[in-house]
């Protein structure tokens, strides 16, 4: 009877098998970084990397919070956004702290910065040569009287999507072609 027993517990406690449905998708915007954050906190917790630690702790206290809004980060590209927006903290921070000539503080920002730089460096950004055909093609798109610089930069920036991108260089080349027309 014992041995029964045993048999039917063994077999009421197995796990039937789960199916995993995986979707695809074609579109180019699928994130890298973001869904990567969470084994990132968990390496830099077995390690005990304290600045990884905090870098990581408070981009997930950051999108958490965002994720409460009408804008919650879902992609890389507002990912991208809200690191840029923590490093410019950083900078700000780094530049008091080296006023009051804290250089315990301005080394530990500078740490926390260097992090914030590698995870803003692994986002795909779009290409120089991308953006100059956008550029491009909504000027082209454009008549002759309307060519301004905000009418072209929203044509070019509804092409990109929401992706990364240098908007220095994008201004620049902006500026240079309504500047010519």
């Amino acid at each position: 009877m014992s041995l029964f027993r045993s048999t039917l517990l063994r077999t009421r406690l197995a796990v039937p098998p789960r199916y995993i449905c995986l979707r695809y998708s074609s579109t180019s915007t699928e994130p890298v970084v973001l869904p990567r954050l969470h084994s990132d906190l968990k390496n830099a917790m077995r390690s005990k990397n304290k600045p990884t630690l905090n870098v990581i702790r408070s981009l997930q206290a950051e999108i958490i919070n965002a994720s409460k809004t009408a804008k919650p980060i879902t992609t890389d590209g507002a990912l991208y956004s809200l690191i840029q927006k923590q490093m410019k903290g950083s900078t700000t921070a780094i530049q008091e702290f080296e006023a009051a000539k804290r250089d315990d503080l301005v080394q530990k920002e500078q740490e926390q910065l260097d992090i914030l730089k590698k995870y803003a460096d692994e986002i795909p950004k779009v290409e120089e040569s991308e953006m100059d055909g956008l550029i491009s093609a909504a000027v082209e798109k454009l008549e002759e009287g309307k060519k301004t610089f905000g009418s072209v930069m929203g044509k070019v920036m509804g092409g990109i999507k929401g992706r990364p991108a240098d908007m220095d260089y994008l201004n620049r080349k902006i500026e240079e072609i309504v500047g010519k027309k």
